[in-house]
């Protein structure tokens, strides 16, 4: 839409004159204190909030603004998937492989692996994917694993485990909005093959429980499932479900 390329010119020229205002500032600041004898205590404190004004501070006004618009007219403000997580990453399994997969979300947005867990051999991935997103700090970090942990382990040492990341992500990402996601009932049919299967409710309930108590908001997606979504293996979804789920987490998170 035109008016959609009008407003992403104007986001992108504030951003582009904030930048050059503040680093015009910080220049100017720095000659005046080398051009002067006096006390440059005050100057030197109003160069460091100079600092500060950076791309980020900006980009947060403008996502506050845009917050603003789409609440005032939410069919004439209109985002592509990609453009809500701009600044938001998702971590997981394969099921959250299926976001770039079928070309919901850009892999840029996503850091997924077959097998990823929070536990045993399966928590060496999502360690690496951790890592990784320590280093790129978004603004908003998603959390998609259980899936391949129950087969693993138990319940206790599966919260054990995630407790154990989202302490880690807190503390290392103290800026950073977090959620979590509710692993996904499998069908009928597979969970009556695997046992372990059966007790997801249980393991929800779990990191339901695990998130409030440590301030994290818990996304439960088991309603946005539905029968003819499984793929043969009764696990994964079909390309219908992600862009139901990231509808979902774009809502949740108010992206």
């Amino acid at each position: 839409m035109e008016i959609d390329k009008r407003r992403k010119t104007v986001l992108r020229t504030v951003i582009l004159v904030a930048v050059v205002l503040a680093a015009a500032g910080i220049i100017l600041l720095i000659f005046r204190l080398a051009d002067t004898k006096v006390d440059t205590g005050k100057g030197l404190e109003r160069l460091a909030a100079l600092e500060k004004t950076d791309v980020a501070s900006v980009e947060q006004k403008i996502q506050e603004l845009e917050a603003a618009e789409r609440a005032a007219d939410p069919q004439g403000f209109s985002q592509t998937a990609n453009e809500k997580f701009a600044n938001a990453l998702v971590l997981g399994d394969s099921i959250a492989q299926g976001l770039y997969e079928y070309n919901v979300l850009d892999q840029t947005h996503v850091l997924a692996e077959r097998g990823a867990g929070v536990v045993n051999g399966e928590g060496k991935m999502a360690a690496s994917q951790i890592a990784q997103a320590k280093s790129l700090v978004p603004q908003t970090l998603f959390l998609a694993y259980g899936m391949n942990d129950m087969k693993v382990t138990d319940q206790e040492s599966f919260l054990a485990a995630y407790r154990g990341i989202l302490e880690d992500l807190k503390q290392s990402l103290p800026d950073t909005d977090i959620y979590v996601n509710c692993i996904l009932p499998v069908r009928q049919q597979t969970a009556e093959a695997e046992p372990a299967y059966a007790n997801i409710s249980q393991y929800n309930e779990g990191l339901k429980s695990l998130c409030e108590e440590l301030k994290v908001t818990f996304i439960d997606n088991a309603d946005l499932v539905k029968e003819e979504y499984y793929a043969d293996d009764g696990i994964h979804m079909a390309p219908a479900y992600y862009t139901e789920w990231v509808n979902r987490m774009a809502e949740v998170a108010g992206l």
